[in-house]
């Protein structure tokens, strides 16, 4: 994926805390940075609530991560996020890890996310406010 190919990035700061024992960052963490990413589009696209559990319910429904090359305690980073999908309940989002400057890819994948009601425990449709601002902020309409 080309590094302008996504229409949010976020940034991300190594933590020590992120580290294994060889040194890089874990790569359990590597999600924990694509959630901060998903967030923080959420954010942008404006689709996220600060009651997020009745009003911007999802579950991850899959979650797929390529290892590129290692990321490092100190080495600036950022994921890029667009969504790729926008189905009845579902969205598929794609994103990048990538090193900066330069864009080099360190981590690609994809997440599915279902639009999920917590009340009744199960899957709902995608909110028609939710498809109005994600193809907005997307260039889609």
């Amino acid at each position: 994926m080309k590094s302008d190919s996504f229409t949010y990035y976020h940034p991300i700061t190594v933590r020590y805390a992120d580290l294994d024992p060889q040194s890089h960052v874990n790569n359990a963490v590597y999600m924990t940075y694509l959630e901060s990413a998903r967030l923080g589009y959420y954010q942008a696209s404006g689709i996220w609530h600060p009651d997020s559990g009745a009003l911007t319910g999802m579950v991850v429904a899959r979650a797929e991560i390529e290892y590129l090359a290692p990321i490092f305690m100190g080495q600036s980073i950022r994921v890029g996020v667009r969504l790729d999908a926008l189905g009845n309940s579902s969205m598929t989002f794609a994103f990048q890890i990538e090193s900066v400057p330069g864009g080099k890819p360190l981590a690609r994948g994809r997440s599915v996310m279902v639009a999920f009601d917590n009340e009744k425990g199960e899957k709902r449709p995608v909110p028609p406010e939710w498809r109005e601002k994600l193809t907005r902020f997307e260039g889609m309409e």
